[in-house]
């Protein structure tokens, strides 16, 4: 049996290949979503011309005059750059003048992109020839669109709102609150006021992590969103899955109801992963794909959850390094950062492993007081060897491990 395992690390900045070096005598295995090639430029080309549950994307902007295209952000890994071409050719077809095609970074309250994380995200060309913004949900410049019979409040970016189409480009992930991303999840939270997304966290119940349809009579959060994206128009939207390097395996267009469940359906499928029947000594979660924004790292930890007595480790570079999330924080950004400013950093305390109660994690930028804040009981490394050095002294010589490599986006076989 091997004693090395073989993960990817770093999205948005390297996707690098890291091999896990364990002692000799050590077990290792991975337990990694089903394998999926990534699509060719035919097959994404094929699902714009063959869009599910509504018109080609060129016919819907015929006799148009302005299109606005929602993206996500870094804290989603889809990689937009790779998929807007094929879009802006639709639009083009339609006869929509350049000038009048804009793009919104749909982020809910997450923070504002940088200028190079925009070229990372929609492609440097794209970014230079056509207007990139990053939706504000504090800010006021938002249109009110009534609000749905629920009472939830509809504002909505102004760039989306006034657009004659309206398309968004996301991914399929497994989420709590909405069952998948993707759809209408990047109108509601993504280009959402507060007062609306204030509501929409607040009087709605969650859909069930990687839940498809509604459990029950009571609508929920993909309900909700779902109702809303009806109000302003979304026009389609292109979702993706992933395969176990952050590419494309799976392109689905069309209708944000039809072509999101088709991709939920094919997500469910291709991420779901075969756990160990007993339990290991050791599990190690990895956070990728979704391990630039250290908010994103609960996603991943299901499979540390699942084994009681075995030691836990999570592994997230947290590129990012900023634990902001505008609505929970009752702040924008620019807020967040005065705030920050004037408290600094307390230093790394020096690690140690007690028990397998605790959540170990090794990240080179999580900051320590959030760490601690969200994991009273973690223990946060710095340094893999000085983390493995503590684990060699708490465990057996044949100490079992189970890594799974993509943690955020696999999906317990059912």
């Amino acid at each position: 049996m091997s004693n090395t395992a073989t993960i990817h690390t770093r999205a948005w900045a390297g996707d690098d290949a890291l091999t896990l070096t364990f002692p000799k005598g050590w077990i290792v295995e991975t337990y990694g979503p089903v394998e999926c090639p990534r699509v060719t430029e035919a097959q994404i080309q094929t699902a714009f011309e063959n869009p599910i549950g509504s018109p080609r994307i060129a016919e819907l902007a015929k006799k148009k005059n302005s299109a606005a295209i929602v993206v996500d952000d870094l804290s989603r890994p889809t990689p937009a750059a790779e998929l807007i071409p094929y879009l802006l050719k639709e639009l083009v077809a339609a006869g929509i003048p350049k000038r009048q095609i804009r793009f919104v970074v749909g982020g809910g309250s997450h923070r504002p992109l940088t200028r190079d994380e925009i070229d990372k995200k929609v492609g440097a060309d794209v970014a230079r020839a056509y207007d990139v913004t990053s939706h504000n949900f504090m800010s006021g410049d938002l249109r009110a669109l009534g609000s749905l019979d629920s009472g939830l409040p509809i504002y909505i970016d102004r760039v989306v709102a006034e657009a004659d189409v309206k398309l968004c480009i996301g991914g399929l992930y497994p989420h709590g609150a909405v069952g998948f991303g993707g759809g209408a999840k990047l109108i509601l939270p993504g280009v959402s006021g507060f007062a609306t997304m204030f509501y929409f966290h607040t009087f709605y119940k969650g859909r069930g992590h990687a839940i498809i349809e509604r459990q029950g009579d009571e609508p929920d959060n993909r309900d909700a969103a779902e109702a809303v994206a009806k109000v302003l128009g979304l026009d389609a939207v292109v979702n993706v899955t992933l395969n176990r390097k952050r590419e494309i395996s799976g392109v689905f267009v069309g209708d944000f109801i039809q072509a999101q469940r088709a991709g939920a359906r094919f997500a469910l499928e291709t991420y779901s992963t075969q756990a160990p029947e007993t339990e290991p000594d050791l599990v190690i979660a990895n956070c990728y794909p979704l391990d630039y924004d250290p908010i994103q790292t609960v996603k991943a930890l299901w499979p540390l959850r699942r084994f009681k007595n075995a030691y836990k480790v999570a592994i997230n570079p947290a590129t990012d390094g900023i634990c902001h999330h505008g609505l929970f924080d009752r702040m924008d950004y620019a807020q967040f950062c005065k705030l920050r400013a004037n408290q600094p950093q307390r230093e790394l305390p020096e690690p140690k492993i007690e028990g397998p109660r605790q959540t170990l994690m090794w990240s080179e930028h999580f900051p320590v007081d959030d760490f601690y804040k969200r994991n009273p009981d973690g223990v946060l490394f710095r340094d893999w060897d000085a983390l493995l050095n503590q684990l060699i002294a708490k465990l057996p010589a044949n100490a079992r491990v189970a890594v799974f490599p993509n943690a955020a986006i696999q999906i317990p076989a059912r």
